[in-house]
């Protein structure tokens, strides 16, 4: 390109005499020592990357299905009932038509006392999977802690329609014939229970309370004999045996079984109730203050038996003078 005005053409000249000049004096220039960081600034430096690495927010890998189903299961079995529906739930995001999962949360609920969301979540599995035996019997299950009996008798006889060696279900049935005041019925079903699995003293329990109801005690106290050869420490089938046995009048017998059932106090005023129920005031009175003597201070149920039971006393003594 061509300088037309003289001004530029000295500008140019100029600056062509300057860079040579300057490139040098660049050149020149010292260069700053390069220095590495001293220990104390490592060690400063790394306590923050610390910090930070600490700070950053980490996203937790995903476990597989099958080992959440697994983590849930164990959790179910050990009562953990938060950790299992947690471990569920993640599962059923991905996968909502895993009706056997919705089944165990359905579970869950119904073991929780949820008994809302257990129906809600065993009608979902029942309307795509009705064939699902375990479903129904929890369903009905269900209806047995509501109390609607009918409905719980519909699914538990639905369940024994498929499967009629269920001990399970036919204990369940007979429970909820023997809450509603069948005690006939219930002893088909419990008998059913107990041949099936004899060893099951739930269902030998219930069978009693079946009998004591139809005031059948020979049968209640035979099929409480077996019941206590099962498990000898448990205190509700001694306290169903006193009951059998001093609805018999065998007093003494029915107080020892009261002894075994809970403390010797309660025996006392348990026994006394029945002396009292037959008639035989004295005796009661005996067993009332027993009671009130081995526990004076917080056995107040004994003391108001007792008044009853010296009130009946002289009014049977006066009616006789």
């Amino acid at each position: 390109m061509a300088f037309r005005h003289p001004l530029q053409r000295l500008l140019a000249a100029a600056m062509v005499m300057t860079l040579p000049l300057l490139l040098s004096q660049c050149a020149k220039k010292p260069k700053p020592p390069v220095q590495g960081l001293s220990l104390e600034q490592q060690d400063k430096l790394q306590s923050t990357q610390d910090a930070w690495m600490q700070q950053k927010p980490r996203i937790p890998e995903r476990l597989p299905d099958d080992r959440l189903e697994a983590l849930g299961d164990l959790a179910l079995k050990n009562r953990s009932f938060d950790s299992s529906l947690m471990h569920y739930l993640q599962i059923l995001k991905d996968q909502p038509e895993r009706y056997d999962l919705h089944y165990k949360v359905g579970v869950i609920f119904l073991m929780s006392g949820n008994f809302e969301a257990a129906q809600k979540e065993l009608a979902l599995v029942l309307v795509h999977r009705p064939e699902m035996v375990q479903a129904h019997e929890a369903m009905g299950l269900v209806h047995l802690q509501e109390k609607k009996y009918a409905q719980a008798i519909q699914e538990f006889q639905l369940v024994l329609s498929r499967d009629p060696n269920r001990a399970q279900t036919n204990h369940l049935l007979g429970v909820t014939f023997l809450e509603s005041g069948r005690p006939e019925r219930a002893v088909l079903a419990l008998k059913a229970a107990v041949s099936q699995d004899p060893r099951r003293t739930s269902s030998l329990m219930s069978l009693a309370q079946a009998y004591l109801q139809m005031k059948d005690y020979p049968q209640a106290v035979a099929t409480l004999k077996q019941a206590q050869a099962l498990d000898p420490q448990n205190k509700k089938v001694h306290q169903l045996l006193g009951m059998a046995l001093a609805a018999q009048k065998q007093y003494p017998q029915a107080l020892e079984a009261f002894m075994k059932s809970g403390d010797e106090a309660q025996a006392y005023n348990n026994i006394g109730v029945h002396y009292f129920m037959d008639g035989q005031y004295e005796e009661a009175a005996k067993c009332f203050q027993r009671a009130i003597e081995l526990r004076p201070t917080f056995y107040e149920e004994a003391k108001t038996n007792l008044q009853r039971a010296l009130e009946k006393l002289q009014a049977t003594r006066k009616d006789g003078t």
